[in-house]
């Protein structure tokens, strides 16, 4: 990719050269196609001349020739339009891919949308995904929810780096908000089963986050943007400050973002008739420094005390120009929050008083360190390639005190994951391409727990005694998982309106976990290996009858080996402990989908239906599991933790469980300036009656929009909906949250389960000038109260948000 003298057209999606690009000058008295490589010499035009670049599919682009231009050579970016047939989809087949061969259901969160909704943790973002839910437990949560799978059973991907590592929980899973939405360029997220290209955990499907990327002999050398967001919901003020500079070689792009939330203010206006479903009357206000015996009454019982939190992220890429042919990129990410109370504990009630005087995450911090290494040999078996290295460290803790305790009890993990992974493609002949690579990760987990008693002095803490041992969280003397897997994928366009797709992966894991004498509730526990193999596969049929429609079809099948969590996990939550069980197997999951869309004369009109239905096979999920070696109470189905009898459950293989459902997606322009667009997502799970319910299944929800612009002026009406989740329909292990749902009877304590909402929300956005962007947004419009399926903590009410963004 040489530039010196030439223009360098690139795909702003994959970043790799455009061949066939036209360029012309405004009298198109001159014009030139680009070559294979995306160059045009520029002796083709003079100093001065304004030309046009045009490619089919892609955003025209204008650009005034200087000398400098004449001097250095120039890249120029070519963005997508909207979502068309020819759209270029990167997840999938882990390399650039259009849409019309790849049959999977793929959303992509864009550029404009993150500048425009302004979703402020990683979480949000992905919640902006039509079909996704996001469950929260706290003020710093938000766990992403496809298809009936949360947890280890979703895989979140960043820059090709698995983020999922080997203490991910099948259940609540608050990780994404460790992902800064002011870096990202786009999220493309896959429904179902993608275990070819991703390998395990990928059974709901894939949530792939690409960070923005500095450009190489930019015509702009140096850029610097500042954006500063206001919620009132919450008082919280999220600001950011990027820079990026450009030189003929190389480039760099920085970014620093500090977000500070408050307490939550939930909806006052209880359309679901439960006057007292999630008010906080009580509340706890011990801190590191403060010791109080008693719990508060709060003044105003709207106020979701102890949901505050703040964090800190920052980004550096570097990209490196090597030569023609290769190019260099090291991505380094750090995530840093303060502690995170865990509000559904701090509200939990024990003899109608508050349990926990203290219940808080420690800081979560996350590091990744990634350089890679892009190759374009365009040789007969390699076309273009990428390998990357990654460290990750990721470190998290869990920090409760009972009231009328003074022992405080920390859990502390620190994980650290090593990786290599390696995407190749090349085109055998003009009919088949195909993608293949490998992957290896290496993850290490230390767990520590430890109990200190305070030393108070008229109500402050000045002191902790020294620390005694207590169980730690996962197994005591370190644990280990390892992967290795290779993959294939081919695509046959086997004439222009039929696409077949297959892939194939191999993947090898091998887990060691090993547990220390004392302060195992197990005493048969000592040291646990598990190695599974799994072979996955994928077949996917696209058809096009015409350039506007689309008949997919996909068999597939995809796996989840156990983690350390699922094997070693000690965790007690309303009377009920997680205890380890080593002798669990892989999970399977057999996926079956049937799609159509629908494009019209505009591009941006189309209407697509989805339906899928899936077998898990040897499904892992919590049921009763007896510790025979226990003898602190005369009941096998219970033991002595923390001074408290509790019943102990595990993680087991509990044979197979089928869910099926569908969504419905589509955009349609009203006029020039008016559209709409809307979602509908529906699942269902058929009941084991030995088992009960599967969790983590959404009543039916979706979304509706109504959207304006005209010239500098975007704006639009949001209304968001959900339906009732019947109490027979909650899962038996607790992963739901029933006794987060309206008490309806005390004596005996019974739940209604989820009830139905819904929510108006309305938005602008008015570019100023060129370089600054102010928004404006009233969300939840008439202040409902309502908490999303699962959730431990009532949505914000009545929100006014101002944001400005300014690029100098």
């Amino acid at each position: 990719m040489l530039l010196g003298q030439k223009i360098l057209i690139l795909d702003g999606v994959s970043g790799f050269p455009i061949e066939g690009a036209a360029l012309f000058n405004t009298s198109k008295t001159k014009a030139i196609l680009s070559d294979i490589d995306g160059k045009v010499p520029l002796n083709t035009f003079s100093v001065n001349d304004s030309i046009t670049v045009q490619f089919f599919g892609f955003e025209t682009l204008k650009i005034k020739l200087r000398n400098q231009e004449f001097e250095n050579g120039v890249t120029l970016v070519l963005n997508p339009k909207d979502q068309t047939l020819d759209e270029v989809i990167l997840s999938v087949a882990r390399n650039a891919t259009s849409r019309k061969q790849i049959a999977e259901k793929v959303t992509i969160i864009d550029a404009k949308t993150i500048e425009l909704q302004r979703p402020v943790t990683g979480a949000e973002l992905v919640g902006l995904s039509p079909g996704v839910r996001i469950q929260k437990s706290q003020g710093g949560g938000g766990s992403p929810v496809i298809r009936g799978f949360e947890g280890n059973r979703i895989l979140m991907v960043v820059d090709g780096v698995r983020m999922n590592n080997a203490i991910y929980r099948s259940g609540h899973l608050q990780n994404a908000i460790t992902i800064n939405p002011n870096i990202i360029e786009r999220v493309e997220v896959v429904y179902g089963s993608s275990s070819v290209g991703y390998g395990s955990d990928a059974l709901g499907g894939v949530i792939h986050y690409y960070t923005k990327n500095p450009l190489v002999n930019s015509e702009k050398k140096r850029s610097f943007s500042f954006s500063s967001d206001f919620s009132s919901a919450n008082n919280s003020s999220i600001n950011s400050f990027s820079s990026e500079v450009s030189f003929r070689k190389w480039a760099s792009l920085t970014s620093i973002n500090y977000s500070g939330f408050g307490d939550i203010r939930m909806g006052k206006n209880r359309t679901h008739g439960y006057e007292d479903w999630g008010l906080t009357t009580f509340y706890s206000n011990n801190s590191s420094t403060l010791f109080n015996p008693n719990q508060v009454i709060n003044e105003n019982p709207l106020i979701q005390k102890n949901t505050g939190y703040n964090q800190l992220d920052l980004f550096q890429k570097f990209l490196l120009q090597l030569n023609d042919k290769n190019q260099f990129t090291l991505n380094i990410q750090y995530s840093n929050s303060s502690d995170i109370p865990r509000y559904d504990k701090l509200v939990e009630l024990r003899n109608e008083k508050l349990r926990f005087a203290e219940w808080y995450y420690g800081p979560q911090k996350r590091l990744l360190i990634a350089p890679q290494l892009k190759l374009f040999p365009q040789k007969r078996f390699m076309n273009s390639g990428r390998i990357t290295f990654a460290y990750q460290a990721i470190e998290e803790s869990r920090n409760n005190r009972s009231f009328g305790s003074l022992i405080r009890k920390v859990q502390k993990e620190k994980v650290d994951v090593w990786s290599l992974n390696g995407d190749f493609e090349f085109n055998y002949t003009e009919q088949h391409s195909f993608s293949y690579g490998f992957e290896t990760t290496y993850n290490r987990v230390a767990s520590f727990a430890f109990g200190k008693e305070l030393i108070v002095q008229q109500n402050q803490i000045i002191g902790l005694s020294p620390a005694s041992s207590l169980p730690t969280r996962y197994p005591s003397e370190g644990s280990s998982y390892n992967s290795f897997a290779g993959f294939i994928n081919w695509i046959w366009d086997f004439n222009p309106n039929l696409t077949l797709n297959f892939g194939m992966r191999f993947t090898n894991t091998f887990l060691e976990a090993k547990w220390k004498e004392y302060y195992n509730i197990n005493a048969l526990l000592d040291i646990v290996n598990l190695d599974a193999s799994a072979l996955t596969n994928t077949l996917a049929l696209t058809y096009r009858p015409s350039k506007k429609t689309q008949w997919n079809t996909i068999i597939s099948n995809g796996f989840r080996n156990p983690n350390i969590d699922d094997i070693g996990k000690i965790r007690e939550s309303q009377g009920l402990l997680v205890v380890p069980n080593p002798f669990l197997f892989p999970e399977y999951a057999y996926n079956l989908e049937f799609g159509v869309t629908r494009y019209f004369d505009q591009p941006k009109n189309y209407f697509s239906i989805r339906s899928f239905t899936t077998l898990i096979s040897s499904h892992i999920g919590r049921d009763n599991y007896s510790i025979f070696s226990d003898t602190s109470t005369i009941d096998n189905s219970s033991i002595i933790y923390n001074d408290e009898e509790v019943i102990t459950i595990a993680n087991r293989n509990l044979g197979n469980r089928y869910l099926y459902g569908g969504s419905i997606d589509g955009n349609f322009s009203l006029s020039k300036s008016l559209s709409i667009n809307g979602n509908l997502s529906i699942i269902e799970a058929a009941k084991s009656s030995k088992y009960g319910p599967l969790p983590s299944i959404s009543p039916v929800f979706g979304r509706v929009l109504i959207q304006y612009q005209k010239g500098k002026l975007f704006s639009h009406l949001s209304f968001q909906f959900s339906g009732k989740k019947n109490i027979e329909d909650y899962s038996n292990g607790g992963e739901d949250g029933l006794e987060e749902t309206p008490v309806i009877s005390y004596n005996p304590m019974l739940f209604s389960g989820t009830p139905a909402w819904n929510e108006f929300s309305w938005l602008a956005q008015y570019r100023f000038k060129e370089d600054t962007v102010f928004r404006v947004a009233l969300e939840n419009i008439f202040d409902v109260h309502y908490k999303p399926f699962a959730s431990g903590i009532s949505a914000p009410g009545r929100n006014l948000k101002l944001g400005i963004n300014y690029t100098f």
